[in-house]
């Protein structure tokens, strides 16, 4: 049989980004770090590519607590299913 990858399991190149920060990362960090480390300034660009891997299953995220300045801390980890994925190529 063929191997059929599910068109949902595809990542697009941001969030591809994302996981592949995660992942060579420990598999687990803080949203802030996934967007100081690719280089973007507002947090929500990392929020919807967060969003979106824990929408596939690839992730979850848990309540880090509060900065000094009492801004939310995410972190964010991989789950069984995202330390196992292995992204194809699109067509």
């Amino acid at each position: 049989m063929a191997d059929k990858r599910r068109k949902d399991m595809v990542l697009t190149e941001k969030t591809q980004e994302a996981f592949d920060y995660i992942k060579n990362h420990g598999g687990s960090c803080k949203t802030s770090e996934i967007m100081e480390g690719l280089g973007l300034e507002k947090i929500a660009s990392v929020t919807g590519r967060v969003n979106s891997l824990v929408k596939k299953g690839l992730a979850s995220t848990e309540d880090g607590g509060k900065t000094e300045d009492g801004r939310k801390i995410t972190i964010v980890t991989l789950t069984e299913a995202g330390r196992n994925f292995v992204p194809s190529e699109e067509d």
